[in-house]
C-alpha cells in the first residue's frame, strides 16, 4: 500500500536553502543549516511540544501542505514551494502566477509521478507566470498522448537541474515560450510523432549543459525536434535518441525556424530514412564547435537536408563527406571529416559498433566485428566461426577454422581422403 503524501514527503530531513524553516520548540527565531533566521511571522501550529513556525512567502509540502497543487493555490504572486523528497501522484497546474518550484534536496529529487489519468505532469500557462522558476525535481510517468513531463504555454520559465523521464509525450513541450534550461536531464521518453526528448513549437528556448539521451519518436526528432522559432543548444549532448518509423532527424529534427548549437555533441543517433544525427526540413541551422559521432540512418548517417540551409563551422564529423551528408544547402566549408574515430572493419563509413548496435549489421560470433568482415574460408556467406559453434562443420583442433578449409590448403593433412584432418577422431 502506497505512503500518504507527508508519509513519503521525508519529514524530520534537515534543509539546506536559507528559506527553509526548521522545526523549534518555542522561541522567536529559526535556525537553520546555513544560519540563524528570524521568522516573519507570528502564526505557529502546535504538535505536542513541537511548534512549525513559517517563513512569510514560503510554503512547504508536505509538512504545511500535503500536496504540491495545495501549495500553488495558496500561494500569491512570487512565493516560493519547497518540496520534500517523495513521490508526488498528482498532475499539476501554474496558471498566470510566477511562483517557484524547488525541491528541498537535489537528490533525491522529489518526483511527480501523475494521478493515472492521460496529460502532462507540469504545466506552466499563461504570461502572468512568465518568471516561475522550476528547480531540483524529477517528471516521470507522463501518461497518453498528450503525456509530456512539463507542457508550457505561453509563458518564459527557467528550469535548472530537473530530469525528465519515462513519459509517454515528450519530456518537455515547449509552446510559444522562451523558456531556458540549465543543467536538466532528457531521458527514456517516447512521442507518437515527434520530439521525443524535447518538442519545441513555435517557441525560443535555450538548452545550457543538458542531456537529451534515449528517446523515441515514431516519425521525427527522436531527441529534439522544433517547429518554427529558435532553439539554441550549448554544450548539451544529443546521443542514442532514434526514430522508429518512415523517420528523419534520430538525433534533430526542425522543419522551420531555426536550430544554434555551440559546443555540443551528436552522437550514436539512429532514423530510418535520413539524417541520424540531425534532418533540417526548412530554415537555417548553425552547428559551431560541435562533433558527431556514430550516428547512422539510410543515407545521410550524420545531417541531412530538405530544402533548409545548415552551416559547419570548427566542427569535427566522423565519417566521410559522401556518405555522411545528404541533400541541400549544407555548408560544411568549417567541418573536419574524419574516419579515426571509429572501428570501421566493413569500410562503409559506419563505427562498427554502432551499426552493430542498431541491427545494420550483423555479428552472429559477438566479437564486434560485422559479419562481411569475419573470416569465411569456404566461401557460403556464413562466418566460420558461427558454423564452428552451430556445429555445421568440425574444428576438431579447435583453432576456430573450418577443418575441411585447413585440408583443401593443404594446411593440415587428410591421407585417407575423409575430410578429417589426420589425428582427429572420426566422430
Amino acid at each position: 500500500m502506497k505512503q500518504s503524501l507527508q508519509q513519503r514527503g521525508g519529514q524530520g530531513r534537515s534543509l539546506p536553502h536559507a528559506a527553509v524553516l526548521i522545526v523549534l520548540v518555542g522561541g522567536a527565531t529559526v535556525s537553520l543549516a546555513r544560519g540563524v533566521f528570524t521568522s516573519q511571522s507570528s502564526a505557529a501550529t502546535s504538535s505536542g511540544s513541537r511548534f512549525v513556525r513559517t517563513i512569510e512567502g514560503v510554503r512547504l509540502v508536505p509538512s504545511q501542505y500535503p500536496t504540491i497543487q495545495g501549495a500553488i493555490d495558496a500561494a500569491t504572486y512570487g512565493e516560493t514551494i519547497l518540496i520534500a523528497p517523495g513521490d508526488y501522484a498528482e498532475r499539476i497546474i501554474v496558471h498566470d502566477k510566477k511562483i517557484t518550484l524547488r525541491g528541498i534536496d537535489a537528490s533525491p529529487r522529489p518526483r511527480i509521478t501523475g494521478d493515472g489519468t492521460h496529460g502532462e505532469l507540469l504545466r506552466v500557462e499563461g504570461v502572468a507566470a512568465s518568471g516561475t522558476h522550476l528547480e531540483h525535481l524529477a517528471l516521470s510517468g507522463g501518461l497518453g498522448t498528450t503525456g509530456s513531463g512539463l507542457l508550457i504555454e505561453h509563458a518564459d520559465i527557467r528550469v535548472r537541474d530537473c530530469t525528465f523521464s519515462e513519459n509517454r509525450d515528450s519530456g518537455v513541450s515547449n509552446v510559444s515560450s522562451n523558456s531556458s534550461f540549465y543543467s536538466c536531464r532528457f531521458e527514456r521518453n517516447g512521442a507518437t510523432v515527434s520530439g521525443g526528448g524535447f518538442r519545441n513549437e513555435g517557441g525560443s528556448p535555450i538548452l545550457t549543459d543538458c542531456v537529451i539521451r534515449d528517446n523515441t519518436a515514431g516519425t521525427s526528432g527522436g531527441g529534439l525536434s522544433s517547429n518554427a522559432g529558435r532553439v539554441t543548444l550549448v554544450h548539451t549532448s544529443i546521443s542514442a535518441n532514434a526514430t522508429s518509423s518512415g523517420a528523419w532527424g534520430g538525433g534533430i529534427f526542425s522543419s522551420a525556424g531555426d536550430v544554434l548549437a555551440f559546443d555540443s555533441t551528436i552522437d550514436s543517433n539512429l532514423s530510418v530514412d535520413a539524417g541520424g544525427g540531425v534532418f533540417i526540413a526548412g530554415g537555417h541551422a548553425e552547428f559551431a564547435g560541435c562533433t558527431f559521432t556514430g550516428n547512422s540512418s539510410a543515407a545521410g548517417w550524420n545531417i541531412g537536408s530538405s530544402g533548409g540551409q545548415i552551416s559547419l563551422r570548427d566542427s569535427t564529423i566522423c565519417g566521410e563527406a559522401e556518405t555522411s551528408m545528404l541533400g541541400d544547402g549544407i555548408n560544411h566549408a568549417g567541418a573536419i571529416f574524419t574516419a579515426s574515430c571509429f572501428a570501421d572493419q566493413n569500410r562503409n563509413g559506419r563505427d562498427d559498433a554502432q551499426e552493430i548496435a542498431h541491427g545494420l549489421a550483423a555479428d552472429c560470433d559477438g566479437n564486434g566485428v560485422p559479419d562481411d568482415r569475419d573470416p569465411d574460408c569456404n566461401g557460403n556467406g556464413i562466418v566460420d566461426r558461427c558454423e564452428i559453434n552451430a556445429k555445421w562443420v568440425r574444428d576438431c583442433n579447435a583453432n576456430g577454422v573450418p577443418d575441411q578449409c585447413e585440408i583443401d590448403l593443404g594446411l593440415e593433412a587428410d591421407a585417407d581422403a575423409n575430410g578429417i584432418i589426420d589425428g582427429c577422431p572420426d566422430s
